[in-house]
């Protein structure tokens, strides 16, 4: 039987309007090859269909992309409330799971948001500026103007205030070019409860390639992004919203330790009440046991344990997701961290920050005085995480990329019972070699690392099909992997 969210996603990947003959003919398609479930298929099938499924080593079996969670999921002893239901496919079904701690996700104006300033040498311009030419960029080196972010107070089913809970929406801009050529725009939505942690992550379509929230916004006259996107309740809320579940992202990869994300360039937008404050919230800032945790993170395996070191200057006031920080703000290169961390003084905690770095890249495992954290959570505390509760990895592992597919970088885990020389390497199609990952001797451990869709060149390859291969000199496996571009 067709799951009702294979159904949306056949229906999304063809358009809004797409006609009931299209996707019945898309279905047929779809059932001759699939067979309906992930589950059909063995290890061959369930390869050639990887931008639905993957499989799983553990189990052996094929499964939904992001059935299986974060490969390095670390379990904690307590999990807030028990709530331990999955993050399910279906926006309204998500957004009912998070009603019970956030009340009812608010309806999304871009117009009543904050625009996010772009300055040349001090001075705000209003026309979009070549990558890399603008005071703050975003993080992926743009200089776009119009994007918007607002902050909105929770309410309830009755309409009644929550003043614990607040809602951040961000209208992302990718320039107005993009926007009338292809409709390129994205919109995300966090919902945090203050008092117990609870947080939920809503995200436009576009990270499965599907741009059908464009239909909804503009540029006014300031260029700007403006328009309101359908409320919760109705149809098109399911369409131009969706589930962490969906697109297989584990929002706790990026938000590993802490609701909101921040960098210069997000944070020059303030609060027009209070422009000492940045629109998004810096609660973390002065929140060392700040509560945290993703509603159905855990049912989904999203591990959100990020490095403790005691006495780590770089954890005296907040706590640190070092692969943010590392892989995509430094790893990409146009925000590096000790240029804004910390805000009073950037770059003078530089030393403890290569601490939290060295741990990370080499494992807790591996580290003495490196431990995961957990942060509390509705009815949970605060928990370190030593050596002694750790599972080690008895067996070499090559585990399905995650995201996949993917559009602007996907993290590759394994394992690796001994010390080994290893290389990580990314092929195209026709076996030629794109870029080296990893090529030197490592411990025993868990490991991840990124590709960003970049050759050894540091150019951008084209979207298509790509195979990752590890060799060590006693293991060889591949694995098949789609770059959206």
């Amino acid at each position: 039987m067709l799951s009702r969210e294979k159904f949306e996603l056949i229906k999304n990947k063809y358009g809004h309007y797409a006609s009931l003959k299209t996707i019945f003919i898309s279905l047929i398609i779809f059932f001759g090859f699939l067979k309906a479930d992930c589950s059909d298929l063995d290890s061959l099938q369930c390869l050639q269909y990887a931008e639905y499924c993957e499989w799983n080593e553990q189990t052996g079996e094929c499964q939904d992309i992001g059935e299986g969670g974060d490969e390095n999921y670390i379990e904690p002893s307590c999990i807030p409330f028990n709530q331990t239901d999955p993050i399910p496919y279906n926006t309204t079904e998500y957004a009912d799971m998070c009603m019970e701690y956030l009340g009812v996700p608010p309806t999304v104006d871009c117009g009543d948001g904050v625009h996010i300033p772009i300055y040349v040498n001090g001075i705000e311009v209003f026309e979009d500026q070549p990558d890399g030419e603008c005071d703050d960029t975003d993080f992926k080196g743009s200089c776009k103007v119009g994007s918007r972010v607002g902050r909105v107070e929770g309410v309830d089913v009755n309409g009644n205030p929550i003043p614990e809970v607040v809602w951040v929406y961000f209208c992302r801009s990718a320039g107005q070019e993009l926007f009338e050529q292809d409709g390129v725009v994205s919109v995300q939505m966090i919902g945090y409860n203050k008092e117990n942690g609870a947080t939920c992550f809503f995200e436009s379509p576009d990270a499965v390639g599907n741009n059908i929230q464009s239909q909804y916004l503009w540029f006014d006259d300031n260029g700007f992004l403006d328009g309101d996107l359908p409320s919760y309740g109705s149809l098109e809320f399911d369409q131009i919203f969706h589930s962490p579940a969906v697109s297989g992202a584990n929002c706790m990869s990026c938000h590993n330790s802490d609701p909101f994300i921040h960098d210069p360039w997000i944070d020059n937008a303030k609060l027009p009440t209070d422009t000492s404050q940045s629109v998004i919230p810096k609660f973390e800032y002065d929140g060392i046991d700040l509560p945290y945790f993703a509603v159905g993170g855990y049912g989904s395996r999203f591990s959100n344990a990020s490095i403790h070191i005691d006495g780590n200057n770089c954890l005296s006031c907040h706590r640190s997701s070092v692969e943010l920080a590392y892989t995509i703000f430094d790893g990409i290169g146009h925000v590096q961290i000790n240029e804004f961390m910390p805000p009073n003084d950037p770059g003078s905690f530089s030393d403890s920050y290569l601490e939290l770095v060295e741990c990370w890249l080499n494992g807790p495992e591996n580290t003495e005085g490196c431990n995961w954290i957990i942060p509390p959570g509705g009815n949970c505390e605060n928990e370190i995480l030593s050596l002694d509760v750790l599972n080690f990895p008895s067996s070499f592992m090559l585990y399905q990329n995650y995201p996949n597919p993917f559009n602007f970088a996907t993290s590759i885990h394994y394992t690796i019972p001994s010390v080994e020389f290893v290389n990580v390497t990314i092929y195209n199609v026709l076996g030629m070699e794109i870029i080296t990952l990893i090529n030197n001797q490592q411990t025993a451990g868990y490991k991840s690392v990124i590709w960003d869709g970049t050759n050894n060149n540091g150019e951008v390859v084209s979207g298509g099909i790509y195979f990752y291969t590890i060799k060590t000199n006693t293991f060889n496996q591949t694995r098949k992997m789609i770059f959206l571009k």
